[in-house]
């Protein structure tokens, strides 16, 4: 292949979320010459997991108020001691840097009648929630382009390539024409989410997910081959959402002091131990919410109706017009007055997500894998409950990082005979010799995950699962794809099971129960300080996974 067809650059970035616009931004002002490569699957102004805003950033330490070692004692708390803390003592160091910086560029942060922000509880312990208002992304993606940094909308990457041990580019695919196009780069940072389609929502819809569902595990699955290590799959996060309406906001509902009830009327929270509480609140409070449907004291929602209006129209304010205006017209159908009538809430399907939980890429605190000039920010590193400023906090590291080694583009690396292979994978599924649709494969191995992956796990149902989809492993290579779109959609099928099936591993190897419902097994019901107060790390092998505990 000539020379021509690949595209070079110094800085490549995959996916253009929060993590992805603040790394380029950053990047450009520190060295103006550098040349900044985005790869967006979808469109730069609405992509990633806050594709439109959000109402509050969760994880700010706001001087006077909070301080970083707080803000870290509140994740260990949250992360049941299971967490490196290096990630998370940057992201509270630099939090509210990124505030100031989102302030100066247009966001909006309400304050309260003394002109401060407004900040409450959302962890366990201490404060670090801030209001906040505006279009984020959008003024994101501004910013991105503005700097200069190249964007390539709908370029989903399909692999990773290396030259010798280091990272070299990646290649990508070109949903316009259907082309696969070679980028090559001495430093890639992987910033594509985190994996929302692993578990089937009770809708059975596959895009119902509580997190975003365009995000389905790529980025675990493209570092994990090119040798970096995972962490935290064990941790299948599952969090309450509005019955038949997908995605996440009900963190404002809890903050601003709403009640949980059940179909008795009655609040259920009070009933457990306050101690589980506070040292593992989501996975107890999923955790209650089970208790009280099986006991036949369903269904379970949220009360407003005790709260001043001026509270209300503050919860109505963030989730309707920062975060999503769609929930204000399904309330409008549904007939919901929110100072009048509950709003009924379910449990997720389980997800893996390093931002909203554990699992991710196992990075420094810059971001950078064990591959050398492979980064990871946002969701689908594993920067314990990081949230949007986690995000945008290792985004900015990771540049900096970047540009202070000023690496030297590489030559082709082995992206010539990587490309060959991949063209004969892309001409396979357009034979598609299966004969199953992608969506029924999908659906499949979800449902799978649902009985036998999502807590209560044991190791029979864990086997079970790992055993009824190794056959799926060896037929996903010939899922049918009738077009370049349907091509990205085998790819995120095949993610998903990657991911799933590194759950269940996971799952399987920690023998103990941790993490409230997340990791819930039955057939291990106690919590082992001794043996397991470590992460889980997934290294890729000769022979396939290998899984240790970080400090046996």
């Amino acid at each position: 292949m000539a020379r021509s067809d690949f595209i070079y650059t110094d800085f490549l970035i995959v996916g253009g979320g929060a993590a992805g616009c603040m790394a380029a931004v950053r990047a450009r002002e520190l060295e103006p010459e550098i040349d900044v490569v985005i790869l967006e699957k979808a469109e730069i102004s609405r992509s990633g997991a806050a594709g439109r805003g959000m109402d509050a950033l969760n994880n700010v330490v706001v001087p006077g108020i909070a301080t970083v070692a707080d803000y870290v004692e509140a994740v260990e708390i949250v992360a049941d001691g299971v967490f490196e803390p290096t990630i998370s003592r940057v992201i509270g160091e630099r939090s509210f840097g990124i505030l100031q910086r989102l302030e100066a560029w247009g966001l909006h942060f309400p304050r309260n009648d003394r002109g401060n922000y407004i900040v409450n509880q959302f962890h366990p312990k201490g404060r670090f929630l801030v209001e906040m208002r505006g279009e984020l992304k959008k003024i994101l993606a501004a910013q991105a382009i503005g700097c200069g940094a190249r964007i390539f909308n709908r370029h989903p990457v399909l692999e990773l390539v290396k030259q010798d041990e280091r990272i070299a580019g990646a290649i990508a695919l070109n949903l316009d024409c259907g082309e696969l196009k070679t980028f090559v780069a001495p430093a890639v940072l992987l910033a594509a989410g985190g994996a929302a389609r692993i578990g089937l929502p009770s809708t059975g819809y596959l895009h119902g997910t509580f997190d975003c569902p365009w995000c389905n595990g790529e980025a675990h699955k493209l570092g994990y081959e090119a040798g970096a290590s995972l962490t935290g799959f064990e941790y299948t996060a599952s969090s309450s959402m509005t019955r038949d309406f997908n995605g996440p906001g009900l963190s404002t509902f809890i903050r601003h002091g709403a009640w949980l009830i059940n179909g008795l009327g009655e609040r259920f929270m009070e009933r457990y131990d306050a101690e589980r509480l506070e040292r593992a609140p989501s996975g107890i409070r999923m955790q209650a919410m089970r208790e009280e449907i099986n006991a036949g004291r369903g269904p379970v929602a949220f009360s407003f109706s005790h709260l001043p209006v001026k509270t209300i129209q503050l919860i109505e304010d963030g989730i309707f017009e920062a975060e999503r205006p769609t929930m204000r017209d399904y309330f409008q159908r549904k007939g919901i007055d929110l100072k009048q009538q509950p709003v009924e809430v379910v449990a997720s399907e389980v997800y893996l997500c390093g931002g909203h939980g554990l699992a991710g890429l196992v990075g420094d605190g810059w971001g950078e894998t064990g591959v050398p000039g492979l980064f990871a920010a946002g969701d689908c590193l594993a920067n314990p409950y990081g949230f949007l400023p986690g995000a945008m906090a290792m985004g900015e590291a990771t540049a900096e990082r970047i540009v202070d080694r000023s690496p030297a583009r590489p030559a082709f690396g082995d992206a010539a005979p990587r490309l060959a292979r991949l063209r004969a994978s892309v001409e396979g599924h357009r034979r598609g010799a299966l004969g199953v649709a992608v969506r029924d494969f999908e659906y499949k191995f979800r449902r799978l995950v649902n009985e036998y992956v999502a807590p209560p796990k044991s190791a029979r149902k864990l086997q079970r699962f790992l055993d009824e989809t190794e056959a799926m492993t060896r037929e996903q290579d010939d899922l049918p794809a009738a077009d370049a779109h349907g091509l990205m959609k085998v790819f995120e099928a095949k993610a998903g099971l990657f991911c799933a099936r590194m759950a269940a591993r996971a799952s399987l190897f920690r023998t103990e129960s941790r993490f409230g419902l997340y990791h819930e097994r039955v057939d291990y019901p106690l919590q082992d300080d001794q043996n397991w107060k470590t992460r889980v790390l997934i290294s890729r092998g000769p022979d396939g996974p290998i899984l240790t505990r970080e400090n046996p």
